[in-house]
């Protein structure tokens, strides 16, 4: 007697593997989607809580230029509200 794997037994191997993988791939997108969507959340949140903390310390103003001149005169005109909350974020 031979010792061995016929066709067959190979063919069925690799069909189940094949069905397990059409299986779990649906659940690793959706894993990964929903990872996604806890990421954006977290960034949104902090938006929120540096936009918070630079009102408190802007008298609730939000059109306040800083003090400090922290932000170069070339952003101030034009896409100028994300350098305000730079000190703010992590």
């Amino acid at each position: 007697m031979r010792k061995g794997f016929t066709l067959i037994e190979l063919l069925v191997v690799i069909a189940i593997i094949a069905i397990l993988a059409a299986i779990l791939f649906p659940v690793f997108a959706q894993a990964r989607e929903k990872a996604r969507q806890t990421v954006c959340a977290s960034n949104l949140k902090q938006l929120g809580i540096a936009q918070q903390m630079y009102l408190q310390d802007f008298d609730e103003q939000f059109f306040v230029r800083p003090r400090n001149n922290s932000i170069p005169n070339r952003y101030w005109q034009e896409d100028w509200w994300p350098f305000l909350l730079i000190p703010y974020l992590r």
